[in-house]
This record gives C-alpha cells, structure tokens and sequence, in this order.
C-alpha cells in the first residue's frame, strides 16, 4: 500500500505504549499530527478493515478496493496534521475521505458502482438488536441487490453501520446528522430492506 512505511514491522515492535484500547486514540491522534508515523500507523491498523469494507462495498474489485483504501490512508496521513484534533472523529473523517475516493474514482470512469458483493459479510454487532438480525437472515447476495434498491440515504446508513462497522455516533458524524437522526433511517432501512427481500 501506499503509506506501507507507516505501517511497517517496526512501527509494531517499536514501542509498546500504543495499544488497542479505544482510550489511547486521542494520544495515537496527537502524535500522528505531531508526525509520529507509528502512531498513525496504529490508527492504520485499528480503521484498515473498516476502510476496506467500505470501500469493497462500493466496488466490484479486491484491487480497486486496495487501491481506494490505501489512497484514503494515504490522504489521512498528509491532512491529519491540518485537522483540530477537539473536533475529529477519526472514524467517521476516514469514511468522509473514503467516500470522497470512491466518488473520484468512479467519476474517473475506472469502474461501475456494485453494492456489498458475496465477498463481504457483514459485520456483527450484538449490540444492535433486530436491525442486524434482519441483514443476517438472508443472504449476501440478497442483500447486495435489496440494498441497491434503497434510497441513497438508507444505503449509506446500512453500509456505513453494517458492513464498515461504524457505531451509531461515528455514523451520525459521517453523515453529518444527529444520533437520533440515525437511528431512525437505520430503522427505516431494514424496514424497508425487510420489505424489499419479502417481496423479491
């Protein structure tokens, strides 16, 4: 990937106060925008696979997948250092910068928008509740080609939440609406994705 030296064998061995707990993210934050490559690369570590579902859903290639999720790393990595860290959500600024990727690629004309292909499970929130439940009971290919037919809202909602594992907060950030706002076009969506698989 592009940035592969932020995300090296080194950078793992390096130094061991950079964990996986949630807590420590707004210390790997400060130093990613202080220049710390290790830092950043742990936070390229924890977002990676969100990133690349995200991304995956939204082509019909491993390869541009890759090529996407590297390029929207790579753009994190050279803006982070711009960004008020008070006001960034890193999860939901990745998903705004994969978003931004994916629509350049696809004006670029390098490939057609597929949504959630047979590759990509989704991920599991126990969490959730019946919302989940109801993606989980069909298949992916079913749900690759109800959720196609969603308005546009609803489709990013249950993409972001489902297949990039975003919590409801770091939603509501990518999409620039309320907690609340969510979760009633979560509702609405696996509603509506219900009705649409019943009716298939």
């Amino acid at each position: 990937m592009a940035i592969a030296g932020a995300s090296t064998a080194a950078h793992r061995a390096a130094d061991h106060r950079y964990t996986d707990d949630s807590d420590d993210e707004d210390e790997l934050i400060r130093l990613a925008q202080a220049g710390d490559g290790a830092a950043f690369g742990q936070l390229y570590d924890r977002y990676l696979p969100s990133i690349y579902r995200y991304t995956y859903s939204k082509t019909s290639s491993r390869s541009a997948a890759e090529d996407l999720t590297s390029e929207t790393f790579l753009r994190a990595f050279r803006a982070i250092a711009r960004r008020p860290r008070a006001q960034l959500n890193f999860a939901a600024w990745l998903v705004t910068i994969a978003r931004n990727v994916v629509i350049d690629h696809h004006r670029s004309g390098w490939s057609r928008l597929a949504i959630v292909t047979d590759e990509v499970d989704p991920q599991v929130d126990d969490a959730v509740g019946p919302e989940q439940a109801a993606l989980l009971s069909v298949s992916t290919a079913t749900v690759r080609d109800a959720l196609t037919r969603l308005p546009d809202d609803q489709r990013e909602c249950l993409v972001l939440r489902f297949f990039a594992g975003l919590s409801i907060s770091e939603t509501a950030a990518a999409m620039d609406r309320t907690d609340g706002a969510i979760k009633q076009l979560q509702f609405r969506a696996t509603n509506r994705l219900r009705q649409v698989v019943k009716d298939r």
